[in-house]
């Protein structure tokens, strides 16, 4: 209980952080749809090669048995998720980055979907939202505190030398990383086993 009441508290502390991470996101998306089919947006390529990547690895995810494509994707989203707060090194640059062009990834694969006359809310509705709901809040968190990280490498918490500002931030993260782990593994479950057949409404539609 006391645990479950220190998590909340962190993330309400945390909030402004999130509200960050999700405004960059959000930022992408509307960035990559606006500039979708213009060849000289400076993440189109970047885009591209990304869908390529994304396309690759559902690949090798799907195709695999069902409990080690889950496994496969749990430790892919879990890897990109560390990633981010361990680039939070950086002065935070990284992540503010990454999510950004995650947000574009995603605003390009929209742009791409209504140009092809498939039913974007649909395919949202069912083929993103299920596992989203899970998989990019355990994002935008480890996002927000490479972030926070960077920040605060620049600017020390009141009373506090850089490295005692890092080690609070790390502490924090860990003991947000149960909420993270069971965030990605639902999401990786549902994405597997529940995605599929619900894009296979859309496409009998």
């Amino acid at each position: 209980m006391f645990l479950k009441q220190k998590v909340t508290a962190i993330l309400i502390q945390n909030l402004n952080w999130f509200i960050l991470a999700l405004l960059f996101f959000i930022l992408g998306i509307i960035t990559s749809v606006l500039a979708f089919g213009d060849g000289r947006f400076f993440l189109t390529e970047l885009t591209e090669s990304q869908q390529e990547l994304l396309y690759e690895l559902a690949q090798s995810i799907f195709e695999a048995p069902p409990l080690i494509g889950i496994m496969r994707l749990f430790l892919h989203n879990l890897f990109a998720s560390l990633q981010m707060i361990l680039m939070g090194i950086f002065l935070g640059i990284v992540p503010l980055i990454g999510l950004f062009t995650n947000g574009a990834l995603l605003g390009s694969i929209a742009a791409g979907l209504v140009n092809e006359d498939i039913p974007l809310l649909a395919f949202m509705s069912l083929g993103i939202l299920p596992h989203g709901i899970f998989e990019l809040p355990a994002f935008f968190i480890s996002s927000a505190f490479g972030m926070k990280m960077g920040f605060h490498l620049v600017f020390p918490l009141p009373q506090k030398k850089r490295w005692e500002s890092l080690r609070y931030v790390w502490k924090e993260f860990f003991l947000l990383l149960p909420l993270i782990l069971s965030l990605l593994i639902i999401a990786a479950i549902i994405e597997i086993l529940v995605t599929p057949m619900l894009i296979q409404l859309i496409i009998k539609n």
